[in-house]
């Protein structure tokens, strides 16, 4: 089974919003980190006319597709932020109106994810705390469990960790917060098949204390923290129309993986399931009725990783490049792996489930 890896960041914005470099200079900056894609993400504005290939002269190219940063300006206090890929036209106008505006997404074959759903105030950086906040929606298509943005507003509790964090972020990027990860589990585990991303949410900006001002994060910098992997037995052609359906389909079927590529490149992590009959990947469903199950995960290095199932660990592996268990039951199944970097352990990646049916 020949499978092809393509990796891309999914929350990003340029100057029609609230960015400072526009479409091809961000591409420019994600070639230079290795991206195969990007998603431009403005806030309440589809900005037509930018997708494609951008090609520069090094040899490099990168797929650029256009999305929305959808939400409702008006209320307060702010949140329910909703990306919207692949819906290829202006939908703003529905923002205070959720499940609304996540029904017609869907009646547009496009996807929805829940964007930062779980934020932490910073008041040092800004008093806004952009959680997401109408639980009682459905339909949407995934959950955004990892933003890097968010989690360093995380960090920023004083004028001393704004400083120190601006400067060495790595020593405190840790991972999600524990609240979407028990949010996401919990959605599996009612049976809801729940696909999640990890980005940037790239903007790019200068912030200034005193007589000291720096840009927290150039977009080279996020491009090389965390991405979401996609997983396709479908080859990039670099016809727009053609890679647009492989970038798509895999994050409808949650054939993707979330990495922090900081510690060390994700690139090569696989989780695969098989029996006596057949074989599948992240995103998919295998039967039980053939037979007991093999779950197996590879990583490009050695780490620490884990099995859980509905939010339940079932395996575990210490400093291995793999880890494997027979599964009999059905659920949602899916890896964690940790890391250990500035001598702290990380975490590393989080595969989408591979969901084992009756």
């Amino acid at each position: 089974m020949e499978l092809y890896e393509y990796v891309g960041n999914l929350h990003n914005h340029t100057p029609y919003s609230d960015g400072t470099l526009y479409h091809k200079d961000m591409a420019q900056a994600a070639t230079q980190s290795g991206l195969d894609f990007l998603i431009i993400t403005d806030h309440n504005i589809w900005v037509a006319g930018t997708e494609g290939y951008y090609d520069f002269k090094d040899g490099r190219n990168i797929l650029v597709l256009t999305g929305e940063e959808i939400h409702d300006l008006d209320r307060k206090p702010e949140g329910s932020h909703l990306l919207a890929y692949d819906a290829n036209s202006e939908l703003s106008t529905l923002s205070k109106n959720p499940q609304e505006l996540i029904d017609t997404i869907a009646e547009t074959g496009g996807l929805s994810f829940l964007a930062h759903p779980f934020e932490r105030a910073a008041p040092i950086v800004e008093d806004a705390v952009y959680s997401w906040r109408d639980w009682q929606v459905t339909g949407f298509t995934g959950l955004e469990i990892w933003n890097y943005m968010s989690e360093f507003k995380g960090l920023v509790t004083s004028r001393i960790a704004a400083m120190f964090y601006a400067f060495y972020p790595d020593l405190g990027i840790r991972g999600p917060f524990q609240e979407t990860i028990d949010k996401w589990d919990g959605l599996l585990s009612n049976g809801h098949r729940v696909v999640v991303t990890g980005n940037a949410d790239a903007h790019g900006q200068t912030y200034s204390m005193g007589p000291i001002s720096r840009c927290i994060f150039p977009y080279e910098f996020l491009y090389n923290a965390v991405n979401t992997h996609l997983v396709s037995r479908r080859k990039f052609t670099g016809e727009k129309l053609e890679d647009k359906s492989i970038v798509y389909s895999a994050l409808r079927n949650g054939n993707c993986f979330v990495g922090y590529e900081t510690p060390y490149p994700t690139r090569g992590f696989r989780f695969s399931a098989h029996n006596d009959s057949t074989s599948c990947i992240m995103g998919e469903e295998i039967s039980i009725v053939d037979g007991t199950i093999t779950l197996q995960a590879n990583a490009p290095v050695s780490c620490n990783m884990k099995i859980l199932c509905n939010g339940q660990t079932i395996a575990k592996s210490q400093n291995q490049t793999e880890i494997n268990c027979r599964v009999s039951k059905p659920g949602a199944y899916r890896v964690e792996a940790t890391i250990r970097h500035k001598s702290q352990e990380r975490c590393w990646i989080f595969s989408n489930p591979i969901y084992v049916v009756p």
